[in-house]
C-alpha cells in the first residue's frame, strides 16, 4: 500500500511519500486541476511533471511559459522550449504563441536536432576548428557515403562472415545504424576500439567509424547523430555552456521520455548554469527504443539532474486526465499491467463521461476494412462527429493500410496516409521520370517514357503507346528519333533525353529550371487545374535549393536517385496537397503519438503483428553498445514486449470517448494468424476467444450506396424462411429504372472471347499454365478468379529474395556464388512473421526457410560455373509473338551458360516433366539470342532445395537436344492463347485446382454454365 501523507489544506497538493514503486526516493507532490496555479507559478530549479494520457503536461508546460512572460517579465526569446519532433515542437510554439498578448514574439522551440545544429553554426569554427558549417546529410545520402566507404575497405580487417558484404546495400544501413548508435550513446571511435575486444563481429568498425569521421571533416558534412555528438562537444566548452545558459535562464522539455542519452547530457551541460529545467513525461509512453530514446531518463531524472545543493529535483504528477474517460483508461491500464516500468505518476483520476471500449473479429481483412470505414461513416453522419476527429490506427503500412485506404475511397471519406510521400505526387512524378528517361536505360528508361507518354503531359492512348513501343523495338535507334518521328510535339522531351547534361552536370535547383524552360507543356500543365501541381513543384524547388545548400554538387541526377529509396520524404516547406479540414487520420500506432479524437480504431491486432515481436537485433547487435542491455535473449524478447504494450496502451489513450479493435483471424490457410494476446485484457476478460465478438450487420444505411447493399443483402437472403421481405426488396430495387440489371442479382452470359489483348506480351509460365489446362489458365491467369495470397506463395517470395540478395552480393564481390552464412543474414533482414500467420507458425516456416537454404548451399549442384547475373530480364520474339521471362540464375564460363530457376514447393516434378519444361526452354532460348552473355546455353535446370524427402537439391534438367521441338509447343500454345480456346483438359491435376467448381469439364461445375 502506498503510504500516503495528506493535511487538511485542500489548497495544498496530496503528497506521496517514498512511493514504493518508484526507482528514486524522495516526495511525490501530487497537482489536481485546482493546484494548478501554484504549481505553474513555482518556475525555480529542476522539476520533473510526470503524469498519465491526457493529463495536461504539455498544457502545464504553456502555462508555465505564458507565466514567465506575462507574470515575470521574462523575454520569450531567452526561454528555451524543446521537444521531441518537428510537429510537437511547432505545437508548442504555436500554443505559446496564440495567447501571447503581443504581436512579431518569437518564440524559440525547436528540436534536439535544430538547436545542435544552432549550437554548431554559432561555435564550431572557435571550439571544433571546423572551416565552415558543415552541410547535413540525409539518412540515404548517409548510408550512400557508408556504403562508398565499405566498398574501399581492405576485407583483412573484417570478421570472415562480413567480407562478402562489404558491398552490399543491406550491409551499409547495418553500419549506418551502429554508427547512429554510436553517437546516440557517445561512443566514440577510441571508445569502440576498447568495447571491440570484447565482442568480435565489431572488429574492422572501430577503425571505419575513424575513416568515416575523417571523410565527414574532409567533406564538410555532418550526420543527424554526429551533430548532437558534436554539440555535445561544444558545450562542454565551458565558456559556450555559459553563454548558452546566460541566455537561456529558463529551460522547458516536452516528451522528456522520448529522449536519447546524448539529448539528456546535451541538457545536462545546459542547465548547469541556472538549474531551472522543466521536463515533462510518462514513462508509459516511451515507444521510441529502435530510434534510440532511453526511458530512464524520465526514470533517473531527479537524481541526474540535482539542484543547486545536490538535492534530487522536484517531482510532480498530474492527478486527472482531461481527456481519456473511465472505461478507456482502465482498459489501457490493463494493457501495461506488469510493464516493469516504475509508476512515477501514481494513479491517474480518468476524465468524466461515458466511454466505450470493443472488440470485434473478422474472417477476412476485406470484411474488416469495409467495416471500419461504414463504422466511421455512420460516426460522422448519424452521430455527427467530424472525421478530423476519427483515427484509424496500425501497427505497420504494409498490411491492412492499402485496403483501409480503398474502402475510405469507395465512400468519399478524405483521409490522411502515412505512405503518401510528396515524391508521388503526379506533378514531382513527371519531374522524376523525364530525369530518369534522360539518365536510364533499358527497361527503367522505357517504364518512364511510358509514364511520361500516357500521363497528362501528352495524353498518349494505350493503344497508341503500343505502337510506339514497338517501332521503338524495330528502330534499334532509341526513344529520341521515335519521339522526334511520332510525336512531333514531344520534339523538347527528345532533346532533354539525348543531351542529359541537364540532370547530371548541373547543380539540382538548376537543372530543374532548365528542364522547365524547354519543355514548352510544362508550364502548362503546372498552371491548371487546382493549383496542386503548382504547390508541388514550388515545394520541390524548394527542396532543390536546401539541397544545394547540403551538397554543393548534387545534380538532379543526384536527388531522383536519393529520392527513389523507399525511407526518403523530401520535406516540402510548403504543403502541395488541397487544404481539407475534414479529414479523417489513417496512420500507424506511432505516428499518432500526441494526437487527439474522439473515436480511434486500432487495426489488424493480429498476433505477429500487434504485438510485433520480430527480432530487431542486427547482424552487428547494435543494442549492445548500451552497455546497460543485457546479452540474455530472452530478457531482450521481454523488453520488446513491454514496448509493445506501451504502444498498445499510447495508441488507446489518443482516444477520449471510444476505442474499437478489430482483427482478422482465420488461421494461417488464409495467411493471418490468431487475434492478438492483449485483446483479452483490452476487454478485461480471462481468455482472447471471450474477447472476441462479431459486429453483426444491424447498423441502419445512412447512404443511397448502403440502402442499395442491404436491399440486396435482402433478396440473397434465401435462409430467412420468409419470403415477404425478400419480394419487397426486389420490388423496390426493380423501381429503380437507374440501376444496371447486376443490381437484381442477375446477369447475362458474356462471351469467352475478347479476353486476350492482340498484342499481349506472353510469358514461359503463362504458356505451362495453358499447356496444362487452357480453361484454368483463362480463369486463373486472365480473369484471375481465385487469387489469394497464401503462406506458400510468401514462402516462394522469401526464398527467391533471400537468394536473389545472396547471388547479387557474390556476384558483386567477384566471388562464384554466395555462402550459406550471407543468405542466413538476408533471411534475418527479410524474414517476417506477419507474412506467416504470426507465432507459432511463423517459427515454423522460418524452420524450413533456414533448412532450404543450408541443404542449397551445402549441396550445390554439381557442374556449377561462376554467377553472371541474377533475375535476369528477357524479351524475345517467338511465333510471332512478344515474350518475356525472368531467370533466377545465369551462370557462365568460356562462352558456356547454365540457367537456373528455383523452385520452393515441396515435390518436383518427373524427371519426363523437368525434360520438356516450356518455362527452361524459353530461357534456354533467350539466353541464346541475348548478345549481352556472350555465350551459348548448354544447360538448363530447374532446382527443388525444398523437395520433401530428399537429402541434397533435386535437380530436373532441360532435354536441350529437344529445344527445336519445344519451341515449337511454345508457339502452339502462343496460338491457343491468342484463338481463344478454352477447352478443360482433365488430368490427375484437377484435384487440386482452385477453379474445378467453374469448369463445365465436372459435375459441380456445371451449374455455373447451365
Amino acid at each position: 500500500m502506498q503510504d500516503i501523507q495528506r493535511n487538511n489544506n485542500p489548497k495544498r497538493p496530496t503528497v506521496f511519500v517514498s512511493h514504493p514503486r518508484c526507482k528514486f526516493g524522495g516526495m511525490v507532490t501530487r497537482i489536481g486541476p485546482e493546484d494548478w496555479p501554484e504549481a505553474v507559478a513555482r518556475t525555480e530549479g529542476p522539476q520533473m511533471i510526470v503524469s498519465g494520457p491526457g493529463a495536461g503536461k504539455t498544457e502545464f508546460l504553456v502555462r508555465r511559459a505564458l507565466h514567465l512572460i506575462n507574470e515575470l517579465g521574462v523575454k520569450p526569446e531567452s526561454m528555451l522550449l524543446l521537444s521531441f519532433s518537428r510537429r510537437s515542437a511547432s505545437d508548442l510554439r504555436h500554443r505559446i504563441s496564440s495567447r501571447l498578448n503581443r504581436s512579431f514574439t518569437e518564440v524559440p522551440s525547436s528540436t534536439f536536432h535544430a538547436l545542435a545544429a544552432r549550437l554548431i553554426e554559432a561555435n564550431g569554427p572557435q571550439v571544433l576548428g571546423l572551416r565552415r558549417v558543415p552541410a547535413l546529410l540525409t539518412a540515404p545520402e548517409q548510408v550512400d557515403l557508408v556504403q562508398s566507404l565499405l566498398a574501399t575497405e581492405d576485407p583483412k580487417r573484417w570478421p570472415v562472415p562480413h567480407r562478402a558484404m562489404l558491398t552490399s546495400h543491406t550491409f551499409a544501413v547495418e553500419v549506418t545504424d551502429f554508427i547512429l548508435r554510436c553517437r546516440d550513446l557517445l561512443v566514440d571511435a577510441p571508445t569502440l576500439a576498447t568495447r571491440v575486444q570484447e565482442r568480435d563481429q565489431w572488429r574492422g568498425l572501430d577503425l571505419f567509424l575513424s575513416r568515416y569521421d575523417a571523410r565527414l571533416a574532409q567533406e564538410d558534412r555532418i550526420d543527424y547523430g554526429t551533430l548532437q555528438s558534436r554539440a555535445v562537444e561544444v558545450l562542454a566548452d565551458e565558456e559556450v555552456a555559459a553563454q548558452v545558459t546566460a541566455a537561456h535562464p529558463y529551460i522547458l522539455v516536452d516528451e522528456f521520455q522520448d529522449t536519447t542519452r546524448v539529448q539528456a547530457e546535451m541538457l545536462r551541460l545546459l542547465y548547469g548554469g541556472h538549474r531551472n529545467l522543466t521536463v515533462t513525461g510518462d514513462p508509459y509512453q516511451s515507444i521510441y527504443s529502435f530510434r534510440g530514446a532511453d526511458a530512464s531518463n524520465l526514470t533517473d531524472f531527479p537524481t541526474s539532474f540535482p539542484d543547486a545543493d545536490g538535492n534530487p529535483a522536484a517531482h510532480f504528477a498530474l492527478t486527472t486526465s482531461f481527456r481519456v474517460r473511465q472505461e478507456i483508461l482502465r482498459s489501457a491500464e490493463r494493457i501495461t499491467a506488469g510493464g516493469a516500468l516504475p509508476e512515477v505518476a501514481g494513479p491517474v483520476e480518468s476524465a468524466p463521461g461515458p466511454s466505450s471500449v470493443e472488440v470485434y473479429r473478422f474472417t477476412q481483412q476485406s470484411e474488416e476494412a469495409e467495416w471500419i470505414a461504414a463504422e466511421a461513416e455512420r460516426l460522422h453522419r448519424v452521430e455527427g462527429i467530424p472525421y478530423g476527429e476519427i483515427a484509424v490506427l496500425v501497427r505497420t503500412k504494409r498490411r491492412i493500410l492499402s485496403e483501409l485506404s480503398r474502402a475510405l475511397d469507395r465512400r468519399g471519406i478524405a483521409h490522411d496516409r502515412p505512405d503518401a510521400r510528396s515524391i508521388d505526387q503526379p506533378a514531382i512524378r513527371i519531374v522524376l521520370d523525364i530525369v530518369i528517361a534522360a539518365t536510364g536505360a533499358g527497361e527503367e528508361r522505357a517504364a518512364a517514357v511510358q509514364r511520361l507518354l500516357l500521363g497528362p503531359l501528352y495524353s498518349v492512348t494505350l493503344g497508341r503507346w503500343r505502337e510506339l513501343e514497338r517501332a521503338a523495338a524495330r528502330a534499334h535507334t532509341g526513344w529520341v528519333s521515335v519521339l522526334r518521328s511520332e510525336i512531333p510535339e514531344a520534339g523538347d522531351l527528345a532533346d532533354l533525353i539525348e543531351n542529359p547534361s541537364w540532370a547530371t552536370d548541373k547543380p539540382a535547383a538548376d537543372g530543374f529550371w532548365y528542364l522547365w524552360e524547354h519543355l514548352d507543356r510544362f508550364d502548362v500543365f503546372a498552371v491548371a487545374a487546382d493549383g496542386s501541381a503548382r504547390r508541388a513543384l514550388s515545394s520541390l524547388s524548394q527542396v532543390l535549393t536546401r539541397l544545394r545548400e547540403r551538397n554543393e554538387g548534387a545534380t538532379l541526377a543526384d536527388y531522383t536517385t536519393i529520392a527513389e529509396s523507399e525511407e526518403f520524404e523530401a520535406l516540402p516547406l510548403l504543403a502541395f496537397d488541397a487544404p481539407q479540414e475534414d479529414r479523417l487520420a489513417l496512420t500507424t500506432m506511432h505516428q499518432a503519438k500526441g494526437l487527439e479524437f474522439q473515436a480511434v480504431f486500432i487495426a489488424d491486432a493480429t498476433e505477429g503483428v500487434l504485438p510485433d515481436l520480430r527480432p530487431r537485433d542486427s547482424f552487428l547487435d547494435t543494442r549492445l553498445l548500451d552497455t546497460r542491455q543485457s546479452v540474455d535473449r530472452s530478457e531482450y524478447a521481454l523488453a520488446r514486449l513491454r514496448e509493445e504494450m506501451r504502444l498498445a496502451y499510447t495508441a488507446m489513450c489518443r482516444a477520449s470517448s471510444r476505442v474499437v479493435w478489430t482483427t482478422t483471424a482465420s488461421g494461417v490457410a488464409e495467411d493471418h494468424g490468431s487475434p492478438s494476446r492483449f485483446l483479452a485484457a483490452v476487454a478485461g476478460v480471462l481468455t482472447v476467444d471471450d474477447a472476441l465478438e462479431s459486429p453483426g450487420d444491424s447498423s441502419v444505411p445512412v447512404t443511397p450506396r448502403a440502402v442499395l447493399a442491404s436491399l440486396r443483402r435482402a433478396v440473397r437472403d434465401v435462409g430467412s424462411g420468409e419470403a415477404a421481405p425478400r419480394l419487397a426488396a426486389l420490388g423496390a430495387l426493380a423501381a429503380r429504372s437507374d440501376l444496371p440489371a447486376f443490381a437484381h442479382g442477375t446477369v447475362e452470359r458474356g462471351p469467352e472471347d475478347g479476353l486476350v489483348a492482340p498484342d499481349m506480351t506472353l510469358s514461359p509460365s503463362q504458356a505451362e499454365a495453358f499447356d496444362t489446362c487452357p480453361r484454368r489458365y483463362v480463369l486463373e491467369r486472365r480473369l484471375h478468379v481465385g487469387d489469394t495470397s497464401t503462406v506458400y506463395l510468401h514462402f516462394g517470395s522469401l526464398i527467391h529474395e533471400v537468394l536473389e540478395g545472396t547471388e547479387k552480393a557474390a556476384l558483386d564481390a567477384g566471388e562464384p556464388r554466395g555462402t550459406e552464412e550471407a543468405a542466413l543474414i538476408h533471411l534475418e533482414e527479410q524474414f517476417d512473421p506477419v507474412q506467416f500467420g504470426g507465432e507459432p507458425w511463423a517459427t515454423g516456416w522460418r524452420r524450413r526457410a533456414e533448412e532450404c537454404l543450408a541443404r542449397l548451399y551445402r549441396n550445390w549442384p554439381d557442374g556449377s560455373l561462376p554467377v553472371v547475373d541474377v533475375e535476369r530480364s528477357f524479351r524475345t520474339d517467338i511465333a510471332g509473338h512478344t515474350w518475356t521471362g525472368r531467370a533466377d540464375r545465369v551462370e557462365g564460363a568460356e562462352g558456356r551458360l547454365r540457367i537456373v530457376d528455383y523452385k520452393t514447393s515441396g515435390s518436383a516434378k518427373s524427371v519426363a516433366e523437368g525434360k520438356e519444361s516450356l518455362q527452361l526452354a524459353f530461357y534456354a532460348l533467350a539466353a541464346n539470342a541475348d548478345e549481352g552473355l556472350g555465350g551459348t546455353v548448354s544447360a538448363a535446370e530447374l532446382w527443388y532445395p525444398a523437395a520433401r524427402g530428399a537429402k541434397s537439391v533435386t535437380v530436373r534438367k532441360l532435354a536441350m537436344e529437344d529445344l527445336d521441338e519445344l519451341e515449337e509447343r511454345l508457339g502452339e500454345a502462343a496460338t491457343g492463347i491468342f484463338a481463344g480456346s478454352w477447352e478443360p483438359t482433365p488430368s490427375d491435376a484437377c484435384d487440386r485446382c482452385r477453379v474445378r467448381q467453374l469448369c463445365p469439364a465436372w459435375p459441380e461445375g456445371n451449374e455455373a454454365f447451365a
